[in-house]
């Protein structure tokens, strides 16, 4: 497989796997308002609990897919501070999805794999807001900052035109807004 093709295949799947693994956040309750109720009837359907493991799963593969995109685009850019430092920032943006990812999901992953029931709306709340704020925070605000070095580093060794590292940067301006799950979803569009 060339450069090129493993560079559009990583592309490629890191921004589909992305796209549906990151519906996690709105299948999970936790984030924004959210009432006791919530927590009960996410808890009390199987098949609930069972969808966001899956969702899980994926979110997991994206974040390799991701992991792999960026050593892609890497091995493109001049070895230097600038373009170690994307990668090593999208590497902890990865491992904040993931593990942002797998806190979310742990009461429903306890009371799937246990005989014990749910265990609770406070530890509930408590994992989904740790979650979700490891992933947005450590995951989406890493990747941010790695798409805008990336963007700079793409522009600075003339890979890219000016307008299409300008339309990276602000698309990590935008993704500063995944704090609202809805801009996470301009990630993917960069990355394609």
């Amino acid at each position: 497989m060339t450069s090129e093709v493993r560079l559009r295949v990583s592309a490629v799947l890191a921004a589909l796997l992305f796209s549906v693994g990151y519906l996690v956040v709105l299948i999970v309750p936790g984030g924004g308002d959210v009432t006791d109720r919530d927590f009960t009837d996410f808890y009390d359907s199987d098949d609930r609990i069972f969808v966001s493991f899956l969702l899980y799963l994926v979110l997991l593969a994206a974040a390799w897919s991701i992991a792999w995109f960026f050593t892609e685009v890497k091995a493109r850019l001049r070895d230097d501070l600038l373009s170690q430092a994307a990668l090593a920032i999208a590497l902890l943006g990865c491992g904040g999805l993931a593990g942002g990812g797998a806190l979310l999901g742990a009461p429903g992953g306890v009371q799937m794999n246990s005989d014990t029931g749910f265990v609770g709306i406070p530890i509930a709340h408590t994992f989904a807001q740790a979650g979700l704020g490891v992933m947005l925070v450590a995951g989406m605000f890493s990747l941010a900052l790695a798409t805008a070095l990336v963007s700079l580093a793409a522009r600075r060794d003339a890979l890219v035109p000016s307008w299409l590292s300008i339309a990276g940067i602000a698309i990590a301006v935008l993704m500063i807004g995944s704090f609202i799950w809805l801009p996470g979803y301009v990630f993917p569009v960069w990355v394609l």
